[in-house]
């Protein structure tokens, strides 16, 4: 149940440190810089679509550098097409673009910290995450011990990109 991490390398830095974060809350991921199977093979696009279809969610580090790059919104792509979840960690101030609206995103420290109790808590409720179905069972109503009239709309698009639906909804 892996979170695949897709990012410019010229985001590497960034991406790493959520990488180690992801690690220190037990969560396993997948970075391609870590993994020697990218670094070596002459099929890329198959290594990272195989790669993608392993895991459950995808978290896209993206800057204003991610403008340049190819291979973040097909990773994006690939990840729609396997019906992964998707969500988007916006460094620095320049706007994302538009086709990113589609899904949560993560600014901070704080947006993170919420994606890993969430991450845990589905993973508690469910036994663990099924990463080669299409889809994720719904759980019972259980909220984070937080006032639900006061969750902000980050939570609530965060639910939905963890668990597929608005936990208020079911």
């Amino acid at each position: 149940m892996p979170v695949f991490i897709s990012y410019r390398h010229t985001d590497r830095v960034q991406a790493m440190a959520i990488n180690a974060r992801l690690k220190l809350a037990n969560i396993k991921t997948y970075l391609d810089v870590l993994d020697t199977e990218s670094q070596q093979t002459d099929d890329i696009t198959a290594v990272i679509t195989r790669n993608i279809t392993e895991c459950t969610h995808l978290l896209a580090v993206v800057s204003q550098e991610t403008a340049m790059s190819w291979w973040v919104p097909f990773e994006i792509g690939e990840a729609t097409i396997s019906d992964r979840r998707i969500c988007s960690y916006k460094i620095g101030a320049s706007a994302l673009p538009l086709y990113l609206d589609k899904w949560p995103k993560l600014s901070g420290d704080t947006d993170l910290d919420f994606f890993i109790d969430a991450y845990r808590k589905e993973e508690q409720v469910t036994g663990g995450f099924d990463s080669v179905s299409s889809g994720f069972q719904k759980v019972g109503n259980f909220g984070f011990g937080v006032d639900e009239q006061r969750r902000t709309d980050a939570e609530i698009a965060l639910e939905r990109v963890i668990f597929g639906h608005d936990l208020n909804l079911i």
